[in-house]
């Protein structure tokens, strides 16, 4: 499926000096530790706070550094027994202590975390010269917040006002992104986009395994192929690669949101005193625009061509249709017509109902009055 959209054919990482596997010296690892582990935090397996190994000896130190160089540039099978977590249940808050007030949380040993957040890092310095990520995709990346893609939002509906044309618009929700996630489906959209050391990461996800509090010896113990670790600080950005491939399919479709810059007097204006594009996203929160209906069809069969090749699944009921229009008398006239995906139809929209995005409450057509009236 990649290899025919020809994703692996621009901004990779074939040409970019880093790596995910190579050794750390002693003062690399002690700026990690100093850095990364956060005081106050809950113990793993190893019941070693971050706060012992902030303070460990000389001697320990030494331990510490051969084990995480271990596992950057050797065979990490025998440190396997230490990529454990457990799996604990944390209160989401309110007065009852139901089972539907817990959610699971996966709480990995101290320095497993040190090994994950030196892999991070390195990822980091990656994909972001390399800038193989979707100029859309705003989660989880250094300078880049909820605020810029909700302003995203906004121009997109100012521009569509301006311009005196329709866009719709699909916010796509999956069903559990991040355990649905495949573990092969990642590697094989990490090879594609060139990176390096994947061999790494696979070895690292097949030696984890999660365990039940206590994690004794009683303790039921598992191992996945879906899903990214949880607990771990790589999760995020190894999501946002995974699901980058989509964004990259759907940008490398010839049905765009529209022409943005494009002065709507001058018919004759350059292509180039323009740009287009049809999606933005905040890691697994993906929207979708097309300027036909046929233009969003086409988008959604890429969405689910993508889903039915790595497993996730779509949840069509919270999968909506948004009509950016603010010419009153075409909106009444000609409603959207029915789009589909995995052969249900989405539900759209009415005109005047707001739909939450990224913690906000907003119409198709911009109008946030119902955010404001939460917030009061």
């Amino acid at each position: 499926m990649m290899m025919r959209l020809l994703i692996e054919t621009y901004r990779t990482a074939e040409h970019q000096p880093g790596r995910l596997r190579g050794e750390l010296t002693g003062q690399e690892i002690k700026k990690y530790v100093a850095m990364c582990l956060k005081p106050g935090k809950s113990t793993g397996p190893d019941r070693c706070p971050n706060e012992l190994t902030k303070t460990m000896t000389d001697e320990e130190f030494q331990i510490v550094k051969m084990w995480v160089n271990g596992i950057l540039t050797e065979d990490t099978s025998r440190q396997r027994a230490t990529m454990n977590g457990t799996i604990s249940q944390l209160h989401k808050g309110g007065g009852t202590n139901k089972t539907s007030d817990q959610r699971p949380v996966v709480l990995l040993s101290s320095v497993y975390q040190l090994v994950n957040y030196v892999v991070n890092e390195w990822l980091k310095t990656i994909v972001e010269p390399a800038n193989i990520l979707e100029p859309g995709q705003g989660g989880s990346r250094q300078g880049r917040c909820v605020g810029i893609n909700m302003q995203n939002v906004h121009f997109i509906q100012q521009e569509a006002q301006r311009q005196g044309k329709r866009v719709y618009r699909v916010d796509i929700d999956f069903k559990n992104a991040f355990n649905a996630m495949s573990q092969a489906a990642l590697r094989r959209v990490m090879r594609t986009f060139k990176f390096p050391d994947v061999d790494l990461l696979e070895e690292m996800y097949e030696g984890a395994t999660v365990s039940l509090a206590p994690n004794d010896e009683e303790s039921a113990t598992t191992t996945f192929n879906t899903s990214v670790v949880q607990g771990s600080i790589t999760s995020p950005q190894l999501f946002n690669i995974f699901i980058n491939a989509l964004l990259r399919m759907l940008t490398n479709e010839d049905s765009h949101g529209l022409q943005i810059g494009k002065d709507q007097k001058v018919n004759n204006q350059p292509d180039e005193n323009s740009y287009q594009f049809n999606n933005i996203g905040f890691i697994d929160d993906i929207s979708i625009f097309a300027d036909t209906p046929e233009g969003m069809q086409k988008l959604l069969n890429v969405a689910q061509e993508f889903t039915a090749w790595c497993g996730m699944q779509i949840n069509v009921e919270k999968t909506y249709l948004l009509v950016i229009d603010n010419d009153k008398k075409r909106r009444w006239q000609e409603p959207a017509a029915p789009l589909t995906i995995n052969g249900e139809t989405l539900q759209a929209m009415n005109l005047v109902d707001a739909r939450r995005y990224l913690g906000f409450r907003g119409t198709g057509n911009g109008d946030v009055r119902a955010t404001k009236e939460v917030v009061r």
